[in-house]
């Protein structure tokens, strides 16, 4: 009898792994619709995933910072950079959001007095991080047409 189930691929859970970031992320970035609560949840949330995402391709980060100071072709070079920029502002934003936070940390029993310079900064960084989080993308745009096409269309 011949076995017609198909393996579940680094690539194939990669890609998922994206597409559900992609969702948070998305979900993260329009508080007016979700309202401030679940936009503070989602953001918890959202942890989890990215940590995933960059635990997953941290071969690739540690190999493309081991040759920080040699010559890179200029693609890998600035994705490197973008990369790096892209992940302290992540970090940046979520303790501005967490500074800010009205549901997740009163729920767990924390209090913080809101100053107004961390909503202004934490916008500000929010809209520069969407920015960068889509020229990522847009680096990425190929690896994730092919793997979509060949993970999700070709399997329906």
């Amino acid at each position: 009898m011949q076995n017609t189930s198909k393996k579940f691929s680094l690539t194939q859970f990669k890609l998922f792994l994206d597409i559900l970031v992609l969702i948070l992320f998305v979900a993260i970035n329009i508080p007016g619709t979700t309202g401030i609560p679940n936009h503070e949840w989602i953001s918890f949330i959202f942890a989890l995933p990215f940590l995933i995402h960059l635990t997953l391709n941290w071969k690739w980060i540690v190999s493309v910072f081991s040759r920080l100071f040699q010559k890179l072709p200029g693609e890998t070079r600035f994705n490197q950079i973008w990369d790096s920029v892209l992940f302290l502002l992540m970090i940046f934003v979520s303790f501005s959001g967490a500074v800010l936070s009205e549901s997740v940390l009163p729920a767990l029993g924390i209090h913080l007095e809101i100053d107004p310079f961390w909503r202004t900064l934490h916008t500000g960084m929010a809209n520069l991080l969407m920015l960068m989080f889509g020229v990522h993308l847009t680096m990425h745009w190929k690896w994730i047409v092919s793997n979509f096409r060949r993970y999700v269309l070709q399997a329906s």
